[in-house]
């Protein structure tokens, strides 16, 4: 018996057919669609307001200590010389003032944009007015007194060994050894023991204010009663005037009017003989 056929098995199959093509399609269109957005962050989205573009520069101050140099100060705090002298002005780059102050450019760092570095400010220069003048009333005579009777019973040099010591000290600080030479017989006869009316001490008759300025200069207590002590401070004093007076006859006169007062009014009349005195003595000794 011949099997019996219909119309509705081809539809049937027609219906699958058109599924199974519809489902590929579907297949091959989710195969190529867009990617979805990833949800990481991107790299570029980090925050920026960690550190600044811009490099910061910041010095700091340093005070010279006897002895320095500048090529060992730049070698001891790691810079390099034409920074050093490059931050700072020098009138003359191989006389360093002790006691000055000196800016050191630091490395450049980054610096974070909400905390900026702070400013410091540098401190203050020393005067430039020396103390002594020869217009200071006479101390009263106990305390000179007790000034001569502490010498008296220090050990002290000869004149011969207080030269030497003069001469040796002038060219550690990069004084002229004859004008320290000078000055230092004009006030006092290269005699330790001298004591003046105004209580001015020792070889280089430093008044006690003076010593403690030139404690600061050095960067040590000057002890005016020591020989060597005495006669570094006023070797220290002369570096200063030396270096911060116009020529060689104010520094003299500085030495004994006060340069400030040197440079405010001239010479005093003593003063110009003190310096025609302390003159002769550098051609001399």
């Amino acid at each position: 018996m011949a099997p019996i056929t219909t119309g509705a098995q081809p539809a049937a199959h027609a219906i699958h057919a058109k599924a199974d093509q519809h489902a590929a399609a579907k297949k091959t269109a989710k195969r190529h669609a867009a990617p979805r957005k990833s949800t990481a962050p991107k790299l570029h989205a980090r925050r920026s307001t960690t550190v600044a573009k811009r490099v910061v520069r910041t010095a700091a101050p340093y005070r010279v200590r006897a002895g320095d140099t500048l090529s060992a100060i730049a070698a001891r705090h790691g810079i390099s010389l034409a920074a050093l002298l490059k931050a700072n002005y020098f009138s003359d780059p191989n006389v360093v003032l002790s006691g000055s102050v000196v800016r050191l450019p630091q490395a450049a760092r980054q610096q974070p944009v909400s905390k900026p570095a702070p400013h410091r400010a540098a401190p203050k220069r020393a005067k430039t007015a020396i103390p002594k003048t020869p217009v200071h009333r006479p101390h009263d005579s106990a305390t000179v007194a007790a000034t001569r009777a502490a010498l008296a019973r220090e050990s002290v040099p000869s004149r011969t060994q207080t030269k030497a010591l003069i001469e040796t000290t002038a060219r550690r600080y990069g004084v002229n050894p004859r004008l320290a030479l000078g000055i230092g017989w004009q006030e006092s006869g290269w005699s330790q023991r001298a004591v003046s009316p105004v209580n001015a001490i020792g070889t280089m008759q430093v008044m006690p204010q003076s010593g403690e300025w030139a404690s600061g200069l050095v960067g040590r207590h000057l002890d005016l009663l020591d020989a060597h002590d005495n006669v570094t401070a006023g070797i220290a004093i002369l570096r200063f005037l030396t270096s911060n007076a116009h020529d060689l006859d104010q520094a003299i006169g500085g030495y004994y009017q006060g340069l400030g007062a040197m440079q405010k009014h001239g010479p005093y009349a003593d003063t110009r003989q003190y310096i025609r005195n302390v003159r002769t003595l550098m051609d001399r000794l």
